[in-house]
């Protein structure tokens, strides 16, 4: 193997220039390689011994301070430690906080203050910077002259940590904004990719104008696609193409809040090989094709990982949505409401066997919002291996799609 032969000195300036989960997967390949990098070069062995695992949420949009009414940039992460010989891990939160001219600067004012010089600089701000901070749970401040400044300066700093750490979770939030900020950090990403070998999750919750769904699904920071996509509004109407690709080839999609022309047709022709749907919207959706909808999941067989969450603009209870299956086929139980509403009461949840031998939940929700009853009841059907019986709770590894201390295998930083 040619790893054997070439020397040493010219193997350390390769691998150091590498992302660090690229440096792991090749110092495995040999074990002259294995002992030089983790033995014997302290650079190198900072890299390994100090991994880094990321888990980022970047919330960006005009979200302004409650203490002076200014907008925040921030760049919120949770990182996890592996330290090699050392079975235990630590959990930590982090933040980086953008100071620009009008923005807010009351947060973390005591935190260590970093120039956007050292962004150009990524090994010398992995070193003074980011191990030691991580450790200690850090607020870092990152000085900026406008918020086009902010905006850039955050993209360099989100592509160092996409380098120097194994990335297992990523969200981008975009909240109360009318997109520009977004709009001008993707086309950075652009032409500035970032390692990011991930699906990643997006949430967009009260946006001022029409959502550019290209950047989700031909941006290069989404190259792999995303696991979820969720679009929320509770104060305004918000324009979305809702046949677009993105909602199409992702698995997870979620609206609450927005108008939407869908009808029953598309919940098994657009969304066929989506895996949980929550339409907590208005849609052209009937009360009678819930009953129907039933009926497909009685008589078309479908993926257990399949959970539906349709909402529509009509009284229902359960127990109405069964007309169309045999009576034999399911059975109905009581309990207690935990807090869908102001006060918990009882309710009725269905228990149906297809005619393949699945066993499938049906519960109807009544939707709350700020404590207040919406115009709005919701239909769940979800197999019984995420409905918990004892609670008004699904037990979906989907349903709380962003994990800070994700659960997932770290087996990129095992045995190192």
């Amino acid at each position: 193997m040619i790893l054997d032969v070439l020397p040493l000195e010219l193997m350390r300036e390769v691998l150091l220039d590498l992302p660090t989960v690229d440096i792991i997967q090749t110092v495995k390949c040999t074990r002259r390689l294995h002992y030089f990098a983790t033995e014997k070069d302290k650079a190198l062995g900072r890299r390994l011994q100090n991994c880094i695992i990321l888990s980022g949420r970047l919330c960006i949009g005009s979200i302004f301070c409650w203490k002076c009414g200014n907008p925040v940039l921030c760049l919120y992460l949770g990182t996890k430690f592996f330290r090699a010989n050392d079975a235990a891990t630590q959990w930590n939160h982090n933040s980086f906080d953008f100071w620009f001219e009008g923005g807010c600067k009351c947060w973390h004012i005591n935190g260590p203050k970093i120039e956007p010089d050292l962004l150009n600089h990524p090994s010398s701000f992995y070193e003074s910077h980011l191990l030691k901070g991580f450790e200690n749970r850090t607020n870092f401040v990152i000085n900026n002259g406008s918020l086009d400044d902010a905006v850039i300066n955050c993209g360099k700093l989100f592509n160092i940590l996409t380098k120097f750490s194994i990335v297992r979770v990523f969200r981008l939030e975009l909240d109360s904004s009318d997109g520009h900020i977004w709009d001008k950090m993707n086309p950075f990403f652009n032409a500035n990719p970032p390692d990011l070998r991930i699906q990643s999750y997006v949430s967009i919750c009260n946006v001022d104008s029409e959502i550019k769904l290209d950047s989700f699904s031909a941006g290069s920071i989404f190259s792999n696609g995303l696991v979820e996509i969720s679009i929320r509004s509770r104060f305004k109407p918000i324009l979305v193409n809702a046949y677009h690709e993105v909602f199409r080839r992702t698995p997870n999609v979620f609206f609450s809040g927005i108008t939407l022309p869908y009808t029953y047709e598309d919940l098994f022709g657009f969304f066929k090989d989506t895996k949980e749907l929550t339409l907590g919207s208005v849609t052209r959706i009937t009360k009678q094709q819930l009953c129907q909808l039933v009926q497909n999941f009685y008589e078309v067989k479908h993926d257990e990982e399949c959970f539906f969450k349709i909402g529509i603009e009509e009284d229902f209870l359960v127990k109405d949505l069964l007309t169309l299956i045999p009576e034999e086929a399911y059975s109905l139980h009581l309990k207690r409401s935990g807090d869908i509403g102001p006060e918990p009461e009882m309710m009725i949840w269905a228990e149906m066997t297809d005619r393949f031998g699945g066993r499938w939940g049906l519960m109807d929700i009544t939707v709350y919002e700020l404590g207040i009853v919406r115009d709005e009841n919701l239909l769940i059907i979800c197999s019984m291996k995420y409905f918990n019986e004892d609670s008004d709770q699904f037990d979906s590894d989907q349903s709380d799609s962003y994990q800070s201390d994700s659960d997932q295998s770290d087996s990129d930083s095992d045995q190192l």
